[in-house]
């Protein structure tokens, strides 16, 4: 595996910097007429609040609060029932403490902040093991929480610092996927992304990719706008589960090249819609790519297959697009006679496929394309400017020619910023 070496990030950096305040408050306690507490669990407090988005570090941060004032309360009642007891033992006061843990889990059961639970293990045990035999054991749980507290307050004043940034919340920006967005050695992208979308950035993206496939890839990535899928068939809504704009392909020419692909001897893959519901059928399997293909994603929630011995071939049937899944050689003659007999009834276009030596070829509505979706996307956002971007120069208004990801991601950065301006 080829070692990589990735760009310091702003976590990181943030980190180092909460870690120093914490000595740097410490360091000023010293001068102070009390107690200066242990910089140490003030520090671990703020890296834990340094985190990616700003709900997670408040989240993380009422997580540690509880935890500590949870595990306080009960060190504090551990120590005043041993020493009322004079009972300060090693081995009593062990046994007791792994006993006493018992407690201090179930109280955050009972709270319902089981998150806690740890936290508060760690501030139990740090005062019953540590410090019970110290002969002033009652100042330390209190500088303990002033501590934990310190590295909160830091820790989330510093992940929450930002410089102020005005970015352009009126145009669309529409992104492909493949060669363009995803960036499977870093997390980069996916956080940069999230953070633009949640100061309100119109961001969206277009790819020739099912519904299902894009929920996949994108997985972890807060999309909020309609995505155009299917390469310009439709238009998916994320957050309503619906489809928002469908384009059909006229059943007399999805018939016509239902008829050529099985002259070719070839199987295909018929793309309708039933009411909102996409439903897939499929025929009899001339290829190990098709049967694996089928066996893979027909358990999707969003894929619906049905064998072709149930369809209903009607004039009320909506035909998205057809697919066939076959050898390269397969493919081109079979694209090189579709072409032939349909000519501009139809779009036709052919793709790799996951599968070696095996290629896609899908037959759409000639009206079915990327370009008319993204005027009705522009409607259904309220945007009257639109920025793309794509990694086929000349097609889209930002060109990605370096693998995208992370640079894709600094590139939309930058734009939204300068107000569209590229």
């Amino acid at each position: 595996m080829k070692l990589t070496f990735p760009p310091i990030g702003a976590r990181i950096v943030k980190s180092s910097i909460a870690v120093g305040l914490c000595m740097a408050v410490y360091f000023i306690r010293t001068f102070l007429p009390v107690e200066n507490g242990i910089p140490f669990y003030g520090a671990l407090a703020a890296l834990w609040c340094i985190q990616p988005y700003s709900d997670t570090t408040k989240n993380n941060a009422f997580q540690r609060s509880v935890g500590t004032l949870t595990g306080a309360v009960y060190g504090l009642l551990f120590l005043l029932m041993f020493r009322r007891l004079d009972l300060v033992i090693p081995e009593f006061v062990y046994i007791s403490a792994s006993i006493f843990i018992i407690p201090v889990i179930y109280t955050t059961v009972v709270m319902n902040k089981r998150n806690a639970s740890f936290f508060s293990c760690v501030v139990f045990l740090s005062i019953a093991l540590t410090h019970s035999f110290d002969a002033d054991p009652y100042l330390f749980v209190l500088n303990r929480v002033i501590d934990t507290f310190i590295g909160i307050i830091i820790g989330v004043a510093v992940n929450d610092f930002r410089l102020p940034v005005r970015t352009d919340n009126t145009t669309l920006y529409v992104s492909g996927i493949d060669d363009v967005l995803i960036s499977p050695s870093s997390n980069y992208s996916k956080v940069e992304l999230n953070r633009l979308i949640r100061s309100g950035v119109k961001f969206t993206v277009s790819t020739t990719r099912t519904p299902a496939e894009l929920m996949s890839i994108m997985n972890g990535t807060e999309l909020k706008l309609p995505v155009i899928v299917m390469d310009g068939a439709a238009i998916y809504d994320i957050k309503e589960k619906k489809y928002l704009e469908m384009t059909y392909l006229s059943n007399s020419v999805s018939e016509e090249a239902e008829r050529i692909i099985s002259e070719c001897g070839l199987n295909c893959f018929v793309n309708t819609m039933l009411d909102t519901t996409l439903l897939i059928y499929y025929g009899e399997f001339r290829n190990p790519a098709e049967k694996n293909l089928f066996e893979t994603h027909s358990h999707s929630a969003y894929r619906n297959y049905i064998s072709s011995e149930y369809r209903r071939k009607d004039d009320n049937e909506r035909i998205l697009y057809i697919t066939v899944l076959a050898e390269k050689i397969d493919i081109f003659l079979l694209e090189r006679r579709l072409r032939q007999k349909l000519g501009v009834s139809a779009r036709i276009s052919f793709s790799d496929s996951e599968y070696e030596g095996f290629m896609y070829l899908k037959v759409f509505s000639p009206m079915a394309s990327k370009e008319n979706m993204m005027s009705k996307l522009k409607e259904h956002t309220g945007a009257e400017k639109a920025v793309t971007f794509g990694s086929i120069r000349g097609k889209y208004d930002v060109y990605i020619n370096d693998g995208g990801g992370n640079a894709t991601v600094k590139k939309l950065k930058k734009i939204c910023r300068s107000h569209g301006n590229f």
